[in-house]
């Protein structure tokens, strides 16, 4: 058997025996920032933007377009590129970044 076979062999062995989820039995401790420490690096940290998870159901037509693009390597951009900037757009066609 070759390295490589042996090597997968083994990997398939680990992966049937692996668990699926964790047990009920396992419990973990969530450690809060104001239970421990915060270390310089962790204060400085830069916040991230609040955003809003939505799923949005995109038009099979809409995905097509966006396939032919991406087997033509017209576009490295993700679907999500090209929803966000047509939502940008549209925001400022409609004035809402106008500073009243």
């Amino acid at each position: 058997m070759s390295a490589k076979k042996d090597m997968l062999s083994r990997l398939s062995n680990v992966a049937k025996n692996a668990p699926l989820q964790e047990s009920a039995a396992t419990k973990t401790e969530d450690v809060t920032a104001t239970d421990r420490e915060v270390s310089p690096v962790e204060s400085v940290k830069k916040a991230k933007p609040a955003r809003k998870a939505k799923n949005l159901q995109i038009p099979e037509d809409l995905w097509d377009a966006y396939e032919v693009l991406k087997s033509n390597n017209t576009t490295s951009l993700l679907m999500t590129g090209y929803i966000l900037e047509a939502f940008r757009e549209k925001l400022a066609k409609d004035g809402a970044f106008n500073k009243s």
